[in-house]
């Protein structure tokens, strides 16, 4: 397992909200999910242009925020954030550690996709990095509508993603199994993460107040800008036929020993995404 966990900031959060330091909390809590890797994406805002900034390493996410300071600032208004609990692919090689970058797409995941092979064999996709996640964001990336593609996922999963072209625009989506809850504050955000208890611990330890929580149902995409929730679809359900091997199948996952002693002296690096 591993956990994911972001925000969308309102207008009346902006500059009200220390975005950094939400991150950090948020962090600080899906880290019980998974201490091989930490890793954070978000937008910013330079010379009047906005990017997306993203930053991972294999390590936990208690160093992880030691350089959060350096690299976030503090009235971010998007951002994606995840800690990983290793599966399939090293740590130590960073493609495989989220967020992930797909071209213009990038984003974070929380449970396991089973026909990851299957997909790159049919879509010819360059593969960048061994971890099963990568799936699902060369779909998003190459499809014209992601909705009508992500039924094509088999196993669990909970995604968050943004785009370059649009990186105040946070997507959320929730197939078959992993959790995902989202809250929103009095003045207008939305803040997510992948359970109630964690979500809840991390905004009250950041000072920001809930107004609701709710559990996202599972099959179910939501598009979310400056906190409002603007769009909410189903997910279709693939038909049984469309599996191609039993639903979850464990034996390709061979857990990684945690790298997370190893690398604590070393602080995370940002990147820009290329628009």
């Amino acid at each position: 397992m591993c956990g994911i966990a972001g925000f969308s900031i309102g207008k009346g959060d902006h500059r009200r909200v220390n975005c950094r330091q939400l991150a950090r909390e948020l962090l600080l809590s899906i880290q019980a999910r998974g201490e091989d890797a930490t890793g954070a994406a978000w937008s910013e805002t330079s010379d009047g242009v906005k990017d997306v900034m993203f930053a991972k390493l294999d390590i936990p996410a208690d160093e992880f925020v030691k350089s959060l300071h350096e690299l976030m600032p503090k009235h971010t208004r998007t951002a994606i954030l995840h800690t990983r609990f290793a599966t399939q692919g090293d740590p130590e090689d960073n493609d495989n550690n989220h967020p992930i970058v797909v071209g213009k797409t990038v984003g974070v995941h929380n449970g396991v996709i089973i026909n990851d092979d299957a997909l790159f064999a049919d879509e010819e996709w360059e593969r960048i990095a061994e971890v099963d996640s990568e799936a699902i964001f060369q779909l998003i990336e190459h499809a014209t509508d992601p909705l009508k593609q992500l039924h094509r996922l088999q196993g669990r999963a909970a995604i968050a993603w943004f785009g370059t072209e649009h990186p105040d625009t946070l997507h959320l989506a929730r197939l078959d199994g992993s959790p995902l809850y989202i809250g929103t504050t009095l003045h207008g955000s939305l803040v997510f993460a992948s359970t109630r208890p964690l979500l809840e611990e991390a905004a009250k330890a950041a000072g920001v107040r809930l107004g609701w929580v709710r559990e996202v149902p599972e099959f179910t995409y939501m598009r979310v800008e400056y906190g409002k929730i603007v769009k909410q679809e189903r997910i279709p359900r693939p038909f049984r036929s469309e599996w191609q091997q039993p639903r979850y199948s464990w034996e390709k996952y061979p857990v990684f020993q945690s790298q997370a002693n190893r690398a604590v002296s070393r602080g995370a690096q940002l990147f820009p995404v290329k628009k």
